[in-house]
Order: structure tokens, then C-alpha cells, then sequence
């Protein structure tokens, strides 16, 4: 077995919290940085992994639950792979950069292009939304789940 354990300082599911509230800063900042949303998705989906790092079970049950962790779970496999083919990877219809005008146009950045999350309606209606939210709407809802839960101490 190895003896690696955390990374670097980052060790609790706490501190993968205070990360993503590092990685919402970002995207509130450049709402078009598709690596900060990559980031932060992708920590937050292993939060769950950290919350119960021995029981499989109690990780699949609490993602199937929550529909937040459902989205979360889908779009960070969808970005990890390229595409999220595992059935029950069925919350999120696409992911956009939404723009004004079309790329090349004008130098990158000078817009600020959200990235518009495209939700399936069954998960847009769990979350009391559109099926149409941006991703710093939808991070936002991330970190108040992970805040409120009670599972991160």
C-alpha cells in the first residue's frame, strides 16, 4: 500500500471546500475560464470520495440522492473523459461557452462568454431552475450544498 497520502496541504474534505471557494473566485472573476471551471469540478466531485474514502456504497448512494451531485458527478467525468458514457450520467445536456460574437472576431477575452450549462429539464426542475444556468450559478449551488450538509466538519 503507498504511503501517499493528501496533497500537499490539501488533506480534508474541508480543505477541497476552501479550494473550491478559491476556484469560484476565479470564474467570478473571468466567467469564460473554462480551466477554472475544469478545477472546480473536478474537486468537486472527489469531495464525496473524501467524505467516505472506505465505503463505495455510502459515495454512490449520496451522489444518486442529491441532484447537485448528480450534475457535479457528470460534468466532472464529462470534462475528465471528454464524454460521461455511464448510464446513470444523464443530468447535463451540454456545456457552452455562450458568445457574442463568433471566436476569432475580436481578441479572446475582450467579451466576458459565460459557460452556459445546458441541464436535462428532470434535473433542472430538482434544482427549482432553468434547464439554461451558468456555471458560476451552478458552483455557487455547489459550494452552499457542501457548506450546509453537515458532512464536512
Amino acid at each position: 500500500m503507498s504511503a501517499y497520502q493528501a496533497f500537499g496541504e490539501l488533506k480534508t474534505p474541508s480543505d477541497l471546500l476552501r479550494k473550491l471557494t478559491h476556484d469560484i473566485e476565479r470564474l467570478e472573476t473571468t466567467p469564460q475560464d473554462q480551466y477554472a471551471a475544469f478545477d472546480f469540478f473536478v474537486t468537486a466531485e472527489h469531495i464525496t470520495d473524501w467524505v467516505y474514502p472506505n465505503s463505495k456504497a455510502n459515495r454512490e448512494e449520496l451522489r444518486s440522492s442529491e441532484a447537485i451531485l448528480r450534475i457535479t458527478s457528470h460534468i466532472a467525468n464529462g470534462a475528465k473523459h471528454f464524454e460521461a458514457k455511464a448510464k446513470h450520467h444523464n443530468s447535463v445536456a451540454g456545456i457552452e461557452k455562450a458568445r457574442y460574437v463568433a471566436a476569432g472576431y475580436v481578441e479572446e477575452g475582450y467579451f466576458k462568454d459565460p459557460l452556459i450549462i445546458h441541464l436535462t429539464p428532470e434535473e433542472a426542475t430538482n434544482l427549482k431552475t432553468t434547464t439554461e444556468v451558468t456555471v458560476i450559478y451552478l458552483a455557487r449551488k455547489v459550494v452552499d450544498y457542501w457548506s450546509q450538509s453537515g458532512k464536512i466538519a
